[in-house]
């Protein structure tokens, strides 16, 4: 009785999202017209995540003591990221090795049309050039380092900014209040979200790229359960294991059933917090690791390369071919954006890379667009993962 009380809110989610898939394979297209009562409950969601970041970053900045704690944690947190990136990447390559995604794969790459014309700015990911572009989902990660510099300069000020510390103190509590608010409407929201999945991506799970589908989905089912209770016991053992996969359920399946690492932002800072990981670290890691953390969507990148080089007579396992492949997964998945269908960005990394057709992209765009939810809960469960780890060496 007591696992269904602390996982009741878990359970209904996974109902709900299990409702809305079987109701999106009956009603197949016409499952569309759910798409505003999803959109509901992600708009809500969308316009929290810009001052949940503000003012969880700045509040956590301007309570440390000294700022050598901020280099401390951003360095054991770019660390982690690298390292479990390139594991991800390594542990796909050995897993489509054992189970190829090209056998017996017959695509005519004429079926697909490419909707537009792909574009990459890598340094724009940073900065903007007006302030009322912080003020967007899309330029996450500008908002981040602007948040930084006003955390900075607020401490430094000290008791000069004393009443700017408070407001935006108290401001934090506010949004977090308000999230919960919001998170109350999940169940309906994501239901609807998955059943317009389903809907439009139904025939293809079953389509000529099933075979890939089902081995993606086995090879991260396995990677999300191992690799998290690893990191959770790095960062304490089996009592922070059992907590992990105790409160990490709302943000996975938000996150699942969006497709969206920027819609389980709000609940994943909620559950860091019942975790235990201290305020600074969990405002930190979290909203950083959510645009550049992401291994589910290394996994993606190794297995649309391992789906693609055998039809274009590549050989993957040449030692050139598998550090370009290890190289441009990793890249590629930390600059897509954190929203659903991040951009062309990781296709055009990879037909740079091995001169794939142009005429691939949009193959590779269905495979990411359909195995994506599972990829973002691997992303948002393994920031979690991250955080708990950083905080256990800072401290």
């Amino acid at each position: 009785m007591k696992i269904l009380k602390e996982n009741k809110s878990s359970l209904i989610l996974l109902l709900s999202m299990f409702i809305g898939a079987i109701l999106g394979l009956i009603l197949g297209e016409s499952a569309k017209s759910l798409q505003g009562v999803a959109n509901i409950f992600l708009n809500l969601l969308y316009v929290s995540i810009v001052p949940m970041i503000f003012t969880s970053i700045v509040s956590s900045i301007t309570g440390m003591k000294t700022t050598k704690t901020i280099g401390k944690i951003l360095g054991l947190m770019f660390l982690i990221f690298i390292i479990t990136g390139l594991f991800a990447a390594l542990y796909m390559i050995v897993f489509t090795q054992i189970l190829d995604p090209s056998k017996n794969a017959v695509l005519n790459f004429k079926d697909f049309e490419i909707e537009k014309s792909p574009s990459i700015d890598l340094l724009s990911m940073l900065t903007v050039d007006d302030f009322s572009k912080l003020l967007s989902r899309e330029n996450l990660m500008a908002l981040i380092v602007f948040s930084f510099f006003v955390g900075l300069a607020i401490s430094k000020l000290a008791d000069e900014a004393r009443l700017v510390k408070d407001f935006i103190d108290q401001s934090s509590k506010v949004v977090t209040k308000i999230i919960s608010y919001i998170m109350k409407l999940a169940p309906i929201g994501l239901g609807a979200y998955f059943a317009v999945l389903l809907g439009e991506n139904g025939k293809q799970i079953v389509g000529p790229l099933s075979r890939t589908i089902l081995i993606f989905a086995l090879a991260s089912i396995i990677y999300f359960f191992f690799v998290n209770f690893i990191m959770a016991f790095i960062g304490g053992g089996l009592k922070s294991c059992k907590k992990l996969f105790t409160y990490m359920w709302p943000p996975v399946l938000t996150a699942f059933g969006t497709s969206s690492s920027a819609a389980a932002l709000p609940p994943n800072l909620e559950a860091g917090r019942k975790i235990g990981i201290r305020e600074d670290v969990n405002s930190i890691v979290l909203p950083i690791g959510a645009n550049l953390h992401k291994d589910g969507t290394v996994l993606i990148q190794i297995i649309k390369i391992a789906l693609l080089c055998p039809i274009f007579g590549i050989d993957l396992l040449d030692p050139s071919n598998l550090l370009t492949a290890i190289a441009v997964s990793v890249i590629a998945s930390s600059v897509m954006g954190a929203v659903p269908g991040g951009g062309y960005t990781g296709e055009i990394f990879l037909i740079s890379a091995f001169a794939f057709p142009q005429s691939s992209i949009p193959i590779m765009v269905l495979i990411a667009t359909i195995v994506d939810p599972l990829a973002t809960a691997i992303n948002t469960s393994t920031d979690l993962g991250a955080a708990m780890i950083v905080e256990r060496f800072v401290k």
